[in-house]
C-alpha cells in the first residue's frame, strides 16, 4: 500500500508540547479495504492503556479516515508526555477552554483538517484529564455524517460536530491506528493497546463491521522516514476484528491480512455486557460471560439466570461463564431476574428481613427487641413501623426498592414509695405524657387519739393526688407524720358555746373533732354561723390530745322602744342581718325584745310606731334604745306646761288679793 495519506492528530500535539526537535510520526494499526469505500462514518472500541514512561513525543490511539474532498477526520484518546495547560477546544479562529492535563493520563479527543489543508494547527477538542479512564477502561470512539455535519461520539454521547463540505469518504476506507508522534527516536516503549469492532457506516446510516482488515506499519504525512518503524500490529487469539498495537508484538508486514469474517456470535442481554455482535473464525472456541449480578441503581439489580442459545455449537444453561464453538452463526440470550433491595432499619434492637428479593415476592420483617433499656429507669419502647404496621413483625410484597423503619419512643419509669396506704400510678410513661400518682388508705391509727398520716411527698407536694408531665425518671417517697385528735369548741363573745356550721383551718373546712399534725402551725381562717362567714386569724397547733376554743364575735342584741315620757312603745321593728336575711318583731306592751347570738352583732333596724319611723344599727352587740315622739305626746306635754303656768299664776293672785291683806294684818 502507498505511504498512508492521513494527517495525524499528533501534528497538533507536537505544537502543544512544543518539542522543536521532534520529527517522526510512527503509525501502526489496521485499515479496511474497498468494501468500506464511500462510507459515512467509522468507529472502533479501544481499551485504555496508560503509557507512563513516554518521554519523547506523544502517543495517540484512534480511528479516522480521509474524506472525499481531501478533508481528514479522527477520534480516539491521547497521552501527553508532560503535564501542562492545553486547549480544550480549537477552531480556525481561536482556541478556548484551557485545561490542565497530567503526564501519562489518557484523554479522549477528536480532530479534523479542512479540505486540502496540511495545517499544523490543532482543530478539534480535548477531553478533561483522564477522561478516557485508567488501565483496562473500554471506550467506543466513532464519527458519522448526518444533516450537513460530521458528529463525534464518545461511548455513544456526542462530544462535537463540524461541517467539512462533504458527507462521504469517497475512495477511502477507515483506519484504526496507534501513533507515536513528534518524536526524535524510535526507542520509546509502547505497551500493547487492544482494538476491536472496527466498523463503518454504510450509505443507509447502518453501522457495519469491516469485512476485512489489513495491517499498516508506516509513517504519517510529513514524517521523517530515516528511522525504521519498530512498532507493529497483531491479531488477538482467533477473534475476528480484534487486534493490538504497540511494542514487542510479532512483526507484521505492511498490507498483511489480519482478518476476514467467519461466523457471527450475537449476544442479547438486557443487562450486564449488553448486546454484542462479533465475527469469529470458523470452529473457534469462544467464551461468553455475564456477571452474576448487575446493579442497576442503589436499590435495584438484575440476577443472571442462564443462557439460551441457538445455532450449532451454542450453549444453553445456568452458568454465567460458558464456551461456544463457532460451527455456525450463534445467538445467545442472557436471562435476568430483577431483584429489589428491601431494607429494614432501626435505631434500637435487632431487625431481620433486609436483603434482595425477586420482583413480586413477599418479604418478612421483624424487630427482635420491642423494648431496649438505656438503664433501669429509662428505655425505648417500640411503637410501630413507618408503613403503619404496629406489630413487631409483618410482610410486604416487593415490587420496587422498599424500606421500613421502626419508630421508638423514649419512656421513663415513675416510682413511688409509702410506709402506709396503697399507691397507684407507678410504671413506665412516654416522654411528655401526663402521669398521676395517688395514695389511698394512708392513715394508720395508733390510739384513739393519735395516728400516723400522709403529710407530703418528698418533692414538696402536699396533696396525696399528684399529677405532672413526665420528662425524666421520677422517684418520690411519701412522708408520714403523727396526728393528734383535737376538739374545736366555738364560743361567743360571752364565753357561751355556739355551734357554727363550718370551721375553716388553713382555708379548708373541718369538723369540730379533727386530727392535726404534730409540730405544725395552723391558722383558723373563719367559720360559718347562721349563714354568715366570720373571718378569723387564730393560730393553733397540737402536740397531744386537746380541746381548742375558737372565739367568735357573736353577740346578743337587746331592743327597747319608749315614747318621750319613757312609756313602753309597742313598735313594729324590721331587722336586717349580716347574712342578708331579715325578720319582723312586734315589741308588745313591754316595748322590749331580745335577739340572741347575732354574728358580728351586725344589725340594721327600722322601727315604726304611731306613724313615726326610727332607725338604728350596731355591729358589736350593744343595747339599742328607740324613742318615739308623737303628736299626742307633744300635745300632752304642751297641756301640762299650760296647766303648770295656770297653777303658777293662780297661786300669785291668792297671795296678793284682798284676802291676802287681811291675812297680813292678822
Amino acid at each position: 500500500m502507498k505511504g498512508y495519506e492521513i494527517l495525524a492528530f499528533m501534528i497538533a500535539a507536537s505544537l502543544i508540547i512544543n518539542s522543536a526537535a521532534a520529527q517522526y510520526w510512527f503509525q501502526f494499526g489496521a485499515t479496511g479495504d474497498q468494501a468500506a469505500y464511500y462510507n459515512t462514518g467509522a468507529g472502533v472500541t479501544i481499551k485504555t492503556a496508560q503509557q507512563p514512561g513516554v518521554s519523547d513525543g506523544s502517543m495517540g490511539f484512534w480511528a479516522g479516515e480521509n474524506l472525499a474532498n481531501g478533508a481528514f477526520i479522527q477520534t480516539g484518546y491521547v497521552i501527553e508526555n508532560q503535564s501542562g495547560s492545553y486547549p480544550s477546544y480549537c477552531t480556525i479562529s481561536k482556541c478556548t477552554g484551557y485545561e490542565y492535563l497530567k503526564k501519562g493520563d489518557a484523554e479522549w479527543f477528536y480532530e479534523y483538517f479542512e479540505p486540502g489543508s496540511n495545517s499544523s494547527g490543532f482543530l478539534g477538542a480535548l477531553g478533561p484529564d483522564a477522561s478516557a479512564g485508567t488501565n483496562g477502561t473500554i471506550n467506543r470512539y466513532s464519527f458519522y455524517y448526518s444533516q450537513g455535519n460530521w458528529h463525534f461520539l464518545f461511548n455513544g454521547n456526542e462530544i462535537g460536530s463540524v461541517d467539512l463540505g462533504t458527507g462521504s469518504s469517497g475512495t477511502n476506507a477507515p483506519v484504526a491506528f496507534g501513533e507515536l508522534a513528534n518524536t526524535s527516536s524510535n526507542n520509546e516503549y509502547i505497551a500493547p493497546v487492544e482494538f476491536t469492532n472496527l466498523s463503518f457506516y454504510n450509505e443507509f446510516g447502518s453501522e457495519m463491521p469491516l469485512p476485512k482488515g489489513y495491517s499498516y506499519i508506516g509513517y504519517g504525512i510529513g514524517s521523517d522516514k530515516s528511522l525504521q518503524n519498530p512498532y507493529s500490529v497483531s491479531e488477538v487469539g482467533q477473534r475476528v476484528n480484534y487486534f493490538q498495537v504497540g511494542s514487542g508484538l510479532n512483526q507484521s508486514s505492511n498490507g498483511y491480512e489480519l482478518w476476514s469474517l467467519g461466523y457471527h456470535l450475537r449476544t442479547v442481554s438486557k443487562y450486564g455486557t449488553g448486546n454484542s455482535n462479533a465475527s469469529y473464525r470458523a470452529y473457534a472456541t469462544e467464551v461468553i460471560s455475564e456477571p452474576e449480578y448487575v446493579y442497576i441503581n442503589n436499590g435495584t439489580r438484575a440476577k443472571f439466570t442462564g443462557w439460551v442459545g441457538t445455532g450449532s455449537g451454542s450453549y444453553t444453561g445456568a452458568s454465567n461463564v460458558a464456551q461456544v464453538s463457532m460451527s455456525s452463526n450463534i445467538t445467545e440470550y442472557a436471562g435476568w431476574q430483577v431483584q429489589y433491595l428491601f431494607t429494614v432499619n432501626s435505631s434500637y434492637g435487632q431487625t431481620n428481613g433486609t436483603g434482595w428479593y425477586e420482583s413480586g415476592s413477599t418479604a418478612y420483617y421483624a424487630i427482635s427487641n420491642s423494648t431496649v433499656y438505656e438503664n433501669s429507669s429509662a428505655r425505648f419502647a417500640f411503637e410501630g413501623w413507618s408503613n403503619g404496621n404496629r406489630n413487631t413483625s409483618g410482610t410486604v410484597s416487593i415490587t420496587a426498592p422498599y424500606s421500613v423503619n421502626t419508630s421508638f419512643s423514649k419512656e421513663y419509669y415513675v416510682s413511688a414509695h409509702a410506709a402506709y396506704g396503697n399507691l397507684t400510678g407507678t410504671g413506665w410513661y412516654k416522654d411528655g405524657a401526663p402521669a398521676a400518682i395517688s395514695i389511698t388508705g394512708y392513715i394508720a391509727n395508733k390510739t384513739v387519739n393519735s395516728r400516723s398520716s400522709f403529710y407530703a411527698w418528698d418533692n414538696g407536694s402536699a396533696t396525696p393526688y399528684l399529677s405532672f408531665i413526665v420528662h425524666a425518671p421520677v422517684n418520690i417517697t411519701a412522708i408520714f407524720k403523727s396526728q393528734y385528735l383535737v376538739q374545736l369548741d366555738a364560743i361567743d363573745a360571752y364565753g357561751n358555746e355556739v355551734f357554727p356550721s363550718n370551721i375553716y383551718i388553713d382555708n379548708s373546712p373541718v369538723n369540730t373533732t379533727t386530727f392535726l399534725f404534730s409540730g405544725t402551725n395552723y391558722t383558723v381562717n373563719g367559720a360559718y354561723y347562721k349563714g354568715t362567714y366570720i373571718k378569723l386569724d387564730q393560730a393553733i397547733s397540737a402536740n397531744s390530745r386537746k380541746t381548742i376554743f375558737i372565739s367568735l364575735p357573736i353577740y346578743n342584741i337587746n331592743l327597747t322602744a319608749t315614747d318621750m315620757f319613757g312609756m313602753p312603745a309597742n313598735a313594729t321593728v324590721y331587722l336586717n342581718f349580716a347574712n342578708g336575711t331579715s325578720r319582723y318583731l312586734q315589741l308588745g306592751s313591754s316595748g322590749r325584745a331580745a335577739v340572741s347570738e347575732v354574728p358580728y352583732g351586725y344589725l340594721n333596724i327600722s322601727a315604726t310606731y304611731s306613724g313615726l319611723t326610727e332607725h338604728a344599727s350596731t355591729d358589736s352587740g350593744s343595747n339599742i334604745k328607740l324613742t318615739f315622739v308623737s303628736i299626742y305626746d307633744i300635745a300632752a306635754f304642751a297641756a301640762i306646761i299650760v296647766l303648770a303656768f295656770l297653777l303658777y299664776f293662780a297661786s300669785k293672785s291668792i297671795m296678793h288679793g284682798p284676802g291676802a291683806s287681811k291675812r297680813q294684818k292678822l
